[in-house]
């Protein structure tokens, strides 16, 4: 369940006696930037390689095309979650993100080298995969990128002491609940605290965060929520990648299987064994 390479799933769906079993996917996949970092502390830099990432290309390379675009860190069509067409978006775009960094006063070398970034990763081969394809991708606008990859309790360690310019990782299951722009985004939330590993500070976010939580009435809560989503996706602190399908793959012997968003073995709970 969901541990597999997409070559492994493409590979075995073959098999007489195993099953495929694919569902929508409430996990999502995540590019998190250190905002006080002096190279990525401009949110235009940030901006502009959103703007040099081809996600939708990445999707159907390496996922195979099981998995969604993501705007927000909330699973589509959560209550909370704000509509794509009221957040900034960043399609596919190496010009303008050029642009952005012209504009950011970041100008190429004599190499077209304007700035040096490193991305952590953990070993898992599909997110390595990844982290290649967009140093490429990001060597294309002057952008010089670094892979570090690490087992993942090194990688892990890392990043919740801030030890990063960028890194790779997802959410699963923990954002199904709105508390997590708390959790990752409110300044109170830096670590060990919480997961606010970026450093991100903004105080109306901080103020609209506070809002929510104290809010009864589910559509004032929307409301604060819809505006820290359209605040972050032009601050930027990260880029939500996509929300990757649930894939099972079992014995054709097993039956009524009916996937859970979250990822988790509760679809055991109708199965049946022939």
């Amino acid at each position: 369940s969901n541990v597999l390479t997409m070559d492994m799933v493409h590979a075995l769906s073959d098999s007489p006696n195993l099953r495929v079993s694919t569902g929508p996917g409430a996990r999502v996949d995540y590019l998190n930037f250190n905002v006080q970092d002096p190279a990525l502390r401009d949110p235009r830099v940030r901006q502009a390689i959103a703007f040099a990432i081809d996600r939708p290309a990445l999707i159907a390379a390496l996922w195979r095309g099981h998995a969604h675009l993501a705007d927000t860190l909330l699973p589509p069509g959560h209550w909370a979650a704000a509509p794509d067409a009221g957040l900034a978006q960043y399609p596919y775009d190496p010009a303008r993100a050029i642009q952005l960094l012209n504009a950011a006063g970041l100008q190429p070398d004599s190499n077209g080298i304007r700035l040096h970034l490193t991305m952590k990763t953990s070993t898992d081969e599909t997110t390595r995969l990844e982290a290649q394809a967009m140093q490429a991708e990001l060597r294309g606008i002057g952008i010089d990128l670094s892979l570090r990859s690490a087992e993942f309790g090194t990688f892990y360690s890392d990043i919740t002491k801030g030890a990063f310019q960028m890194y790779l990782l997802r959410w699963i299951g923990s954002n199904e609940d709105p508390d997590i722009f708390h959790y990752c985004y409110a300044t109170e939330m830096f670590p060990p605290r919480g997961a606010n590993r970026g450093h991100y500070s903004n105080p109306r976010v901080d103020a609209l965060l506070k809002a929510a939580s104290t809010a009864t009435d589910d559509a004032l809560r929307r409301k604060d929520y819809l505006q820290i989503q359209q605040i972050l996706a032009t601050d930027l602190p990260t880029i939500p990648l996509w929300y990757p399908d649930n894939i099972v793959i079992h014995s054709t012997r097993l039956t009524h299987l009916t996937l859970d968003p979250g990822g988790n073995f509760d679809f055991l709970r109708t199965a049946e064994l022939q």
